[in-house]
């Protein structure tokens, strides 16, 4: 039976249980922060790139300091990583948060002591790459620890969440409102489909 699909049930889970409600919403919040964090890191990894990039065009000369050009150039370059920096950590800090409340409603301890702790360790090197003065390679390792130990600590989070809740594929790839199988004849209602064939029979 082609199942009819209110536009309330895609756009929200207010209609939904508390506990399926909470389930749907960590299953979300764990999609979005691992995509933000994979866009953070795709980010940080550009922008390492990009500055030693620049360094070693100035020290061979390739790039002249003092033109209005490069300094344009480097200045551009410089607020498009930026915002998209900003973008990136502001999502992911949202989602995080949102991550960590959801799992303390799916089971008792939340996120536990890998995802909390995964967390506290991403939240302090990315807080070191941010404000430490070093070499482009040193910030870039640091982010990328950052991100192995927030993405380490989510993974283990939906992996003990999966099993307590039985339910292995929450936090998973969202499945289609509509599949192959609603446009399969021979599985709607008898009423269903009869109700099609008179509505396509020419009326005289």
């Amino acid at each position: 039976m082609m199942a009819r699909v209110d536009r309330r049930d895609v756009m929200s889970y207010e209609h939904l249980p508390p506990a399926e409600g909470n389930l749907e919403t960590f299953g979300l919040a764990t999609r979005r922060v691992i995509r933000f964090s994979v866009g953070y890191l795709l980010v940080s990894a550009l922008t390492t790139v990009l500055v030693l990039a620049g360094v070693a065009a100035l020290r061979s000369g390739a790039a002249d300091p003092l033109s209005v050009g490069t300094q344009a150039t480097f200045a551009i370059t410089n607020l498009i990583l930026g915002s998209a920096t900003l973008i990136c950590l502001i999502g992911l800090l949202i989602s995080t948060i949102v991550w960590a409340v959801s799992a303390d409603r799916v089971a008792p301890g939340g996120p536990g002591a890998p995802g909390y702790g995964g967390l506290t360790l991403a939240v302090l090197l990315i807080a070191l790459s941010e404000l430490l003065t070093a070499p482009a390679l040193l910030l870039g390792a640091l982010q990328l620890a950052a991100w192995a130990a927030l993405l380490a600590g989510v993974l283990i989070t939906r992996t003990r969440l999966r099993r307590h809740t039985g339910d292995v594929s929450l936090g998973g790839r969202r499945k289609p409102v509509v599949t192959s199988d609603d446009w399969d004849a021979s599985r709607w209602d008898p009423e269903v489909a009869h109700d099609i064939e008179r509505r396509g029979r020419p009326t005289g």
